[in-house]
């Protein structure tokens, strides 16, 4: 694998910074001394669902980051990130293995999925530069 493009500096702290931050509302599940208090004051339930927006947000931004530097075109990570959705959805809306039910948990990954797009298009671009 080579790389095609290389990062500026601010596009590699947006995307450590949220990936950062990605990680730790992941861990909010069980280590209370890691919430935020403003977001549970408005969503109470907001850590019983934070892992489907964390987990769909690092694949997508952790995989698109990758391919954006060796040089796959974003409409890929754009296919790759509806295929993430779709799967949330129908995991969420229908299949109870290892799973309850909770169309609210897809709606998390779908807005984690999104936020990762959104993110992955301003470093595409914004930030890269082709290697020389």
């Amino acid at each position: 694998m080579k790389f095609k493009y290389k990062v500026n500096p601010i596009g590699l702290l947006i995307q450590i910074g949220m990936l950062g931050l990605a990680y730790v509302l992941f861990f909010t599940r069980k280590k209370e001394s890691l919430r935020f208090d403003f977001i549970y004051q408005r969503l109470p339930d907001f850590h019983t669902h934070v892992s489907n927006f964390s987990i769909s947000y690092i694949i997508i931004s952790g995989v698109g980051f990758l391919w954006l530097l060796i040089g796959i075109p974003f409409r890929i990570i754009i296919y790759f990130s509806l295929l993430i959705i779709t799967i949330n959805i129908i995991y969420e809306f229908w299949i109870p293995i290892l799973n309850t039910i909770d169309k609210v948990d897809a709606y998390y990954g779908i807005f984690g999925s999104l936020l990762a797009v959104v993110q992955l298009f301003f470093i595409h671009k914004c930030c890269l530069k082709p290697i020389e």
